[in-house]
């Protein structure tokens, strides 16, 4: 096609037609300026339809990771209601010197407020298009800002349970200290290092708790007390982090129902 405009532009050359040659010339260049925005105009829908694809891919992997998180977070819920459950009937029981008319009530509860509950969550993805520049690649701007906030509520969830331990490990050291309860800490050791000579019951444990003095049960109350409001504060920044992971979910949802 070149050699064929080229033997015309030569041809008129020749014949001293210069005026169409200069209309000829002025008219090739104007075919190779559209060609070249045409060729721009196609790499530009390529490039687009990419950032599409790429788009739609990491928003469901997204939507994925926080359907996760709330199932997880519905689980830190009801951990989180049993706990303070549990607390709330040891103080009861405790300030009405009732543990032995209410043994098994009592223990119960004690084994419920056993261990710590943390969130984990899901943010491979998002600290992948993170720290990739590839968060750009979400053109809604509403989705986009929610989609960080949310990811900004984890932080300030997972900044709140590290309190939360920390206080939780050492109200449990001053628990230790000031009743003195080596014997019943020891009974959960394995065997083979348990020092105890006789088996701890759960008559010990009742009788050991039913005999602290006012002191120790003033103590372990207020600890209790702090206790349960770390587990409250902890459970409302989940809350809220529940919440904006609803209505990202329904955005994303949305978002990708009128792209299809």
């Amino acid at each position: 096609m070149i050699k064929f405009f080229r033997k015309i532009r030569y041809t008129l050359m020749e014949t001293g037609k210069t005026s169409k040659y200069f209309k000829y010339a002025i008219g090739e260049i104007v075919l190779v300026v559209i060609g070249i925005l045409i060729a721009l105009q196609i790499n530009n829908w390529n490039e687009n339809r990419k950032n599409t694809q790429y788009e739609q891919n990491y928003l469901q992997r997204i939507l994925k990771d926080l359907n996760k998180d709330q199932v997880e977070l519905e689980m830190h819920f009801n951990t989180d209601t049993l706990k303070l459950d549990a607390f709330t009937e040891i103080m009861r029981i405790q300030r009405t010197n009732s543990i032995t008319s209410n043994q098994q009530a009592y223990l119960t509860a004690l084994s419920k407020v056993q261990g710590t509950n943390w969130f984990e969550g899901n943010d491979v993805v998002f600290n992948e298009m993170k720290f990739s520049g590839k968060l750009a690649l979400i053109a809604s701007e509403e989705l986009r800002e929610s989609i960080q906030n949310y990811y900004k509520q984890v932080e300030e969830v997972i900044k709140q349970e590290n309190i939360y331990i920390a206080l939780q490990t050492s109200a449990y050291y001053r628990i230790n200290d000031y009743t003195d309860n080596a014997f019943i800490r020891e009974a959960s050791i394995a065997p083979r290092w348990n020092s105890n000579t006789n088996e701890v019951t759960y008559e010990d444990i009742i009788h050991f708790n039913d005999n602290l003095n006012e002191v120790q049960k003033k103590e372990l109350l207020k600890d209790l007390t702090i206790l349960k409001e770390n587990i409250l504060y902890s459970n409302k920044v989940r809350t809220t982090l529940y919440e904006k992971g609803k209505a990202t979910i329904k955005l994303i949802n949305d978002y990708l129902e009128k792209k299809t």
